[in-house]
């Protein structure tokens, strides 16, 4: 579940990374964020140079977004441990 302006941490797009206090400065800085933009929810890349869109089979550069749209699905980190997300809406 996301809300308006939520941030993505690198421990979000691997699951090798976690967050605890021995967790470099770099890794502490957001990389992407979440937003209701223009009555659609958008995920912005800020830091994730492997993100890309399944679905449409293309990259998603440093500070492009991507729609959040039903069965989306959102490669976040193409390496070891890399997290895909599928995008399932609910309205509440």
């Amino acid at each position: 579940m996301v809300y308006d302006k939520q941030t993505l941490y690198k421990w979000h797009a691997n699951n090798l990374v976690s967050p605890s206090e021995r967790i470099s400065d770099a890794d502490k800085k957001p990389v992407g964020d979440f937003h209701f933009f223009n009555n659609q929810w958008i995920l912005i890349n800020r830091n994730l140079p492997d993100m890309m869109d399944v679905t449409e089979k293309k990259t998603v550069a440093i500070g492009e977004y991507v729609p959040l749209t039903e069965g989306r699905q959102i490669l976040l980190d193409k390496g070891q441990g890399g997290r895909l997300v599928v995008v399932q809406l609910v309205n509440n």
